[in-house]
């Protein structure tokens, strides 16, 4: 089994080299089904496209678990952008879009955390060289295997793992909006508001496809189950039992000796590799894009493109710390006066020459009137 693993993935490398990565995966496994992740499927989305409605129709495309959704999600993409319709056309759905994932996997998820999680798990590993990279990577493991058994022990409760409980809970709730109608041999019609999904019983279907995909009973289903007085945790399947979970970290990783208690083999020597600086800081972090980084108020946009002015000069290609008016001590020109506020100095000036008149006159009537009286 072994040397059939190892014939196989030198296969791959050889195709992959010559062809490509999704050829050759597709030439060494066919029966596999390909996928996108959809956060990067929106990295290259976003680079032709921006906006935040955008993003959303994007996401609500790829989480249609049927094709009507999807039609209908798609239809409202072409009209809030046309040239974004357009290049989602030319994706392939079975590879973003949960409407047309296998049933087979009973997995539905979108993004390759999965990937992610373990990379930044070794981040520190992946440092070193390549015999205390294993030893790294080794132990982190064998720890974690010992954290699990322990985990399971005192946490575990049920026949289910935790967080698949949490979900059937959750999806208890919204099974109480839920009416469900018999019509015979495991069969079902759920009304849920204005909509309605037939769920059968015997095949483990219901017309939202929520229950295919993951195996995990929707909302809809719940409801057919409690008309019948059936748990819903007695429809899902094992590989998400406690069971399961146990069979898969009930082996350990058993320490190493020391060195200084290995044996010594007739082997060839085994040498550093060749070690070329590169120049520069080695990243150790992929590179983020401008709406990863969020920031106080919402995510941190580049400034590249933005001219740079001097507070104290007004004038451009500097700041205020660099002005060189400001450390030989010359002031800077005053600017020019605006129009609006010439007009509005000419109007004042207008106001007070009309109160100079009508106080000259009120003096002039003062003066005749006491004439008037002596």
């Amino acid at each position: 089994m072994l040397v059939l693993i190892i014939v196989l993935m030198l296969v791959l490398m050889l195709v992959l080299i010559v062809q490509g990565l999704i050829p050759a995966v597709e030439q060494v496994f066919p029966e596999a089904e390909h996928r996108f992740c959809v956060r990067h499927l929106y990295s290259n989305f976003q680079q032709h496209f921006k906006g935040e409605t955008l993003k959303n129709q994007l996401w609500m495309c790829a989480r249609s678990t049927t094709v009507m959704d999807w039609n209908r999600n798609m239809d409202q993409m072409k009209t809030l952008n046309a040239a974004a319709y357009t290049w989602l056309e030319k994706m392939p759905p079975n590879t973003w879009v949960k409407a047309f994932f296998s049933e087979f996997p009973k997995c539905d998820i979108l993004l390759n955390n999965s990937c992610e999680v373990f990379n930044r798990y070794i981040l520190e590993a992946r440092e070193l060289p390549i015999l205390s990279m294993f030893e790294k990577i080794k132990c982190q493991m064998m720890t974690r295997i010992g954290n699990k058994q322990k985990e399971m022990a005192e946490k575990f409760q049920g026949p289910l793992c935790p967080k698949i409980r949490k979900k059937i809970l959750k999806r208890s709730e919204w099974a109480n909006l839920c009416y469900a109608l018999p019509a015979g041999k495991s069969v079902f019609q759920v009304n849920e508001r204005e909509n309605q999904y037939i769920v059968e019983l015997a095949t483990q279907h219901c017309d939202c496809r929520r229950w295919d995909l993951t195996g995990i009973p929707c909302n809809h289903a719940i409801a057919a189950l409690r008309h019948e007085r059936i748990p819903a945790e007695s429809v899902v399947p094992s590989c998400y039992s406690v069971e399961s979970f146990r069979k898969a970290y009930e082996f350990n990783i058993w320490p190493c000796r020391d060195k200084r208690e290995w044996e010594h083999v007739n082997g060839p020597q085994v040498l550093a590799p060749i070690y070329e600086k590169k120049v520069g800081r080695p990243k150790k972090s992929r590179r983020k894009q401008p709406h990863e980084v969020q920031g106080k108020h919402g995510p941190k946009m580049t400034k590249h493109g933005v001219v740079m002015h001097c507070r104290y000069c007004q004038s451009d290609q500097h700041n205020q710390a660099t002005c060189e008016m400001k450390k030989l001590g010359l002031r800077p020109k005053q600017p020019a006066r605006r129009k609006a506020q010439t007009v509005q100095e000419e109007g004042n000036a207008t106001c007070d020459m009309v109160s100079l008149n009508e106080s000259d006159n009120m003096c002039n009537c003062q003066t005749t009137y006491l004439l008037i009286v002596f």
